[in-house]
């Protein structure tokens, strides 16, 4: 479980991973790997999934649609999730 105290680290993190991979995206499994490698370690992944819908719903992220594997969800930072990193000076 993700404290409070933690929550708008692990945000920041969880976009700064995102910008990383901008070009490509990151799936559900490669974003737990990047999330627990800043040192998160006390977060589930349908608490992952939801920090993910958060940012889709503030615009800052976006489900990138394939149609060959759909169940293979890939997420992408957008334009105003760059603009909010940059903005906290990240």
């Amino acid at each position: 479980m993700i404290s409070n105290e933690q929550l708008e680290l692990f945000r920041d993190a969880l976009l700064r991973s995102l910008k990383n991979a901008r070009s490509t995206g990151m799936n559900l499994f490669t974003l737990e790997i990047a999330l627990r490698s800043c040192g998160f370690r006390h977060f589930s992944l349908d608490e992952l999934q939801g920090e993910l819908q958060y940012f889709c719903d503030k615009g800052f992220a976006v489900e990138i649609l394939k149609s060959h594997s759909r169940a293979y969800k890939i997420w992408r930072i957008t334009a105003a999730g760059i603009d909010d990193l940059e903005q906290k000076g990240l």
